[in-house]
């Protein structure tokens, strides 16, 4: 991998095997507290820590951009877990559904992204000559049981449960989202706060309570596991985990002081901030990770090739920048296709330290 955790993690040799950067985030770069009233310097080429919320989402610090996509080192298969299936040679073995059922990855609103999604889904209709239906579903572990069962043919899959998906339900991860800009991706924020004068890096978690989303999350539970414990923090043992059950209850849980600190998913809170659902300058960023790939959208390797070169074009051969899509999604109406074994090395680096087991019951609810 030719890049890794802003303060964690950087890339070691040939092999991509992660070893720790000699910058942490407890100030060593002689940063000191921002106060959420303040006017903030933060230069994203040099990010320094504690930073109020609304400075990070003003520079725009919550993505990456195509050249960290671009970067990457290739693999020929995944470190971790199965490689992605090939689609049978057998036509006896291939799937031909009369609609073909696509879900975005779960939601407070399993509904909420039907209308939001459909230009993508008309563009998959008039490639495919498949009618396409919107499938709601509430959890990480039914999206990938729905795909496993052949009910769900395509769907986006958060970036945790995504190797779960390859692995489990024969998901095919092709492609991400990307702004006309080249922004992709997301990191994990470390959020308390404002004025929470008792926690201003990542050592001060020791003795607090802090949120995680859901167990097979990435930025919500597996990669604080693994980052935070190579910085000398150790999720469970030096704090108290208390599963919020989302991004969106994680910081809404902060800003409440329900809990005293977050990592959190940058992308989605800057949604919560955007939707006026919270204050961002009442929250601040005490350390941030270089940017993880977002949600990968995918296909179940076993459709016709017909309808997988279908799927693929109403993906990457159009531009969504006009339509609801990228209005929702911070102006991410484009998409790139990926390799699955290159794009989420870094996810797998971080699962295989935590020893995940690709099982449903991991997934949680």
């Amino acid at each position: 991998m030719s890049f890794g955790f802003a303060g964690c993690i950087q890339s070691g040799g040939e092999d991509g095997n992660a070893t720790e950067s000699a910058t942490d985030s407890e100030g060593e770069s002689g940063s000191e507290s921002t106060d959420s009233g303040s006017t903030s310097d933060f230069d994203p080429s040099n990010p320094e820590f504690p930073q109020p919320m609304a400075a990070l989402i003003n520079a725009g610090f919550e993505t990456g951009s195509l050249s960290d996509l671009n970067n990457m080192e290739e693999r020929d298969k995944p470190r971790y877990g199965k490689p992605v299936k090939e689609t049978p040679t057998k036509e006896s073995e291939l799937l031909d559904p009369d609609k073909l059922a696509f879900a975005m990855t779960p939601s407070e609103d399993p509904a909420a992204y039907r209308t939001t999604m459909k230009p993508l889904m008309d563009n998959i209709a008039k490639e495919t000559g498949k009618e396409v239906e919107y499938f709601p579903l509430q959890s990480y572990a039914s999206q990938v049981e729905a795909m496993r069962s052949e009910r769900l043919h395509i769907a986006g899959f958060s970036t945790g449960p995504t190797p779960f998906a390859v692995n489990l339900a024969g998901a095919v991860p092709f492609s991400l989202q990307v702004s006309g800009e080249g922004d992709f991706g997301y990191r994990l924020w470390l959020a308390t706060q404002a004025d929470n004068d008792e926690i201003d890096s990542l050592s001060d978690l020791k003795g607090k309570r802090v949120a995680h989303s859901e167990p097979s999350s990435n930025s919500g539970n597996q990669a604080p596991r693994a980052l935070f414990a190579n910085q000398g923090v150790v999720p469970g043992d030096d704090y108290e985990v208390a599963y919020s059950g989302g991004h969106e209850q994680s910081v809404l849980g902060v800003a409440n002081g329900d809990y005293d600190a977050a990592p959190v998913c940058s992308t989605c809170v800057t949604r919560v901030a955007n939707a006026g659902n919270l204050d961002p300058s009442k929250i601040k960023v005490v350390w941030a990770s270089n940017p993880f790939p977002t949600t990968s959208f995918t296909y179940r390797y076993n459709l016709t090739p017909e309808i997988q070169e279908g799927i693929r074009a109403a993906f990457v051969d159009y531009d969504y920048s006009d339509t609801q899509i990228a209005e929702t999604f911070e102006g991410r109406g484009k998409f790139t296709e990926i390799d699955y074994a290159t794009v989420y090395d870094i996810i797998l680096q971080i699962q295989e330290n935590n020893g995940v087991e690709y099982q449903t019951e991991n997934l949680g609810e």
